[in-house]
């Protein structure tokens, strides 16, 4: 009661002018953003996330960079930001703020982020799990805007599913709903940020590009840089659109699953499938069909982020944003 109830006073001092410090946080990438309850960005920065360190030397460097984007935005004459919004890589448990040893930064196990930077900075914390973050920034101002019932599939730097059933997102019990890039697909196989033969390793921007490697090592005998993977494709290069091909099987299988399970609307794809395009989505129509039969041709509408480079930016808002609808509805 006492933390529902320091929940909803910090929502109660916010207005619709209030100022956010966004921080999305991955293996990848630590982006900060100063923006508003509109999904406007003021400014941002990010930076290599030190995924090799523990999580004292990561929040250090993650201060940094809030610092300097804070400082940036005094300089302006921006007003100070009265709330902070987290998106961060899965599992999370929600009620404490705890990163539970994401897949792509294995070494912050029970992670205390959300208080950490409650206490470093003096300002109410809303964290929530990255791909329900890009769910809620595509459900609000991007390819999923007025839709009740979609997936959004993220693809960078691990496999996950952010759900959204009734305009609401799903966390399941344990925070854990969407977490299918564990799914295992073959007893080996590429790995990227997951473990061999997952579907993280299958069909991630990082597994896409090990698996480049494995396929085909006399074009790149190690792995190609995911976008460089991308470019390939997208100027046609048939061993790439094969190893697109091939990651598109692997999701197909587990797509299908959420399709028959939760009957959505829509399923909008973020990094880098947005980038991939049709080389992506026609191999996945085909494996779902394949896979499904005439039961899986109530195929969902499949859609690419519409919000494209800035959706990592608008996710970082996403949480306060979200809570800050929901506390007005109510």
């Amino acid at each position: 009661m006492m933390a529902s109830q320091q929940y909803d006073n910090s929502l109660d001092e916010l207005s619709i002018t209030s100022k956010i410090l966004g921080i999305n946080v991955s293996g990848l990438k630590t982006v900060a953003v100063y923006g508003d309850m509109n999904g406007l960005v003021y400014e941002r920065l990010q930076v290599e996330t030190p995924a090799d360190t523990d999580f004292l030397a990561g929040f250090d460097a993650i201060c940094a960079q809030a610092d300097k984007l804070l400082k940036l935005c005094r300089a302006q004459g921006l007003s100070s930001p009265e709330v902070i919004s987290l998106a961060v890589s899965g599992p999370v448990d929600l009620h404490r703020g705890i990163m539970m040893s994401p897949q792509d930064l294995p070494r912050w196990d029970e992670a205390p982020l959300k208080g950490r930077l409650g206490v470093r900075y003096n300002l109410p914390v809303f964290i929530e799990q990255r791909s329900n973050a890009g769910a809620l920034a595509e459900m609000y101002f991007g390819a999923g805007t007025g839709v009740a019932d979609q997936i959004f599939i993220d693809l960078e730097p691990v496999v996950a599913v952010g759900i959204i059933q009734g305009g609401a997102i799903c966390h399941g019990s344990n925070d854990a709903a969407g977490e299918i890039g564990c799914m295992r697909m073959a007893e080996s196989g590429p790995a990227g940020l997951g473990a061999p033969g997952s579907l993280t390793g299958f069909a991630s921007g990082l597994g896409m590009a090990e698996m480049a490697r494995i396929r085909y090592p006399d074009i790149w005998p190690t792995p190609p840089d995911p976008y460089e993977l991308v470019q390939a494709v997208n100027a046609g290069q048939a061993e790439a659109l094969q190893v697109v091909a091939e990651a598109a099987d692997h999701l197909g299988k587990a797509l299908l699953w959420l399709i028959f399970t939760l009957d959505p609307e829509l399923a909008v794809f973020g990094h880098p499938g947005d980038v991939l395009g049709e080389a992506l989505l026609s191999p996945l129509r085909d494996a779902v069909l394949r896979y499904g039969g005439a039961e899986a041709r109530l195929l969902p509408r499949l859609a690419l982020s519409k919000l494209g480079a800035k959706l990592d930016d608008t996710a970082a808002l996403a949480a306060v944003i979200d809570a800050f609808k929901k506390r007005r509805r109510s």
